[in-house]
């Protein structure tokens, strides 16, 4: 199906958007602010699914609170999304729509239904990859109380390429953009974050150990992993690399904070703390 005058406007606006940006800004929420003016959505969300998980990394209309998005994500995963299992788990970069996978009667009795029709007011749901690397793949979401026409779908088919080329860009500025010290505690108060986790956050940016993290803050070791264990389960990791690097993706730390490598100790040389000491 061809596309009109308006969607290629759209494209296009996009692309300029994209190529506009200074790299101290990442361009999701814009794009998806778009996508969902030009989809006639009631939202829009970009959403990384890894290990069968989704997680929301922006998302349209700004009304819509992050818990509120990151409750919806962790509500429909729960509730065994379709589409989070059809893409975590296939090659596919078709854009499909829920019905497209479970069939038009499964969907429409589901409790993923349920979960958007609570969160969002919506019925419909149709996903388009974006960008896919080892165990990740990365993609829009858009949420409609109406059923999709075939042009959603090939507007969608042709600004593939584009948000892809968009993700690889955004990926490399990403690594000199450093967020402003005064909008990091706005950020961490929108992924749900206190005041002590983004302390303790900080400090795993700075490639501290347990020990060293509680001697710094007169804490126990043990509450230590606890703050550790919330940060892993707020921004969606199993590990100190995957959060620390989750974390400067998302403006929480420096793209250059020093845990964004393991450290490696050099032939002969020893570890400055003992095994025990280190987070898992």
């Amino acid at each position: 199906m061809a596309l009109g005058r308006r969607d290629y406007e759209s494209l296009l606006a996009l692309a300029v958007h994209a190529l506009e940006q200074d790299g101290t800004h990442a361009p999701w929420p814009a794009i998806a602010e778009a996508l969902a003016d030009h989809l006639d959505a009631a939202a829009v969300t970009l959403t990384e699914i890894e290990g069968g998980r989704g997680r929301p990394l922006a998302w349209s209309p700004s009304r819509l609170t992050g818990p509120r998005v990151r409750e919806l994500s962790r509500r429909s995963v729960a509730a065994r999304h379709p589409l989070i299992t059809h893409y975590g788990s296939t090659a596919d970069t078709v854009p499909r729509t829920a019905e497209d996978v479970t069939g038009g009667a499964e969907w429409r009795r589901s409790p993923a239904r349920s979960v958007i029709r609570r969160y969002l007011g919506a019925d419909h749901v149709l996903a388009a990859p974006s960008a896919r690397t080892a165990g990740t793949v990365r993609g829009f979401v858009v949420y409609r109380a109406a059923p999709f026409a075939p042009a959603h779908r090939d507007y969608l088919r042709r600004a593939q390429p584009l948000l892809a080329a968009v993700d690889a860009h955004d990926r490399a500025l990403a690594r000199f953009r450093t967020p402003p010290a005064e909008d990091v505690p706005r950020r961490a108060r929108a992924y749900g974050l206190t005041p002590r986790e983004l302390t303790v956050l900080t400090l795993l940016g700075e490639a501290l150990p347990a020990k060293a993290i509680a001697t710094r803050l007169r804490i126990s070791v043990r509450t230590v992993h606890k703050h550790v264990q919330h940060l892993y389960r707020k921004l969606g990791t199993g590990d100190r690399v995957s959060t620390v690097l989750r974390a400067q993706s998302l403006g929480l730390l420096p793209a250059d904070a020093p845990g964004r490598r393991p450290s490696v100790p050099q032939p002969g040389q020893h570890r400055p703390h003992r095994v025990a000491d280190r987070l898992p």
